[in-house]
């Protein structure tokens, strides 16, 4: 299944515009965990995680195919 990935700050790619919308394939029944794990991107790395316009708290929530997700490092700053 397809689903739309976002990756915002210091998780985008070198050379990646950050929220630049990418296509990644995942097998059904995929969760946030497997995409996270498919885009290349250290688990811990990730502090928020938005599915389909709402916060997921779950790592091992299933994604149905066409699911739209952002994913943010931790902020800092003062």
């Amino acid at each position: 299944m397809k689903v739309e990935a976002r990756t915002y700050a210091s998780l985008s790619a070198p050379g990646e515009q950050a929220g630049e919308p990418r296509e990644v394939e995942l097998r059904e029944a995929g969760t946030v965990a497997d995409l996270i794990s498919a885009l290349g991107i250290e688990a811990a790395d990730v502090h928020l995680v938005i599915v389909d316009g709402r916060i997921s708290h779950r790592r091992d929530e299933p994604l149905r195919g066409g699911a739209r997700v952002a994913l943010f490092p931790a902020v800092g700053g003062g």
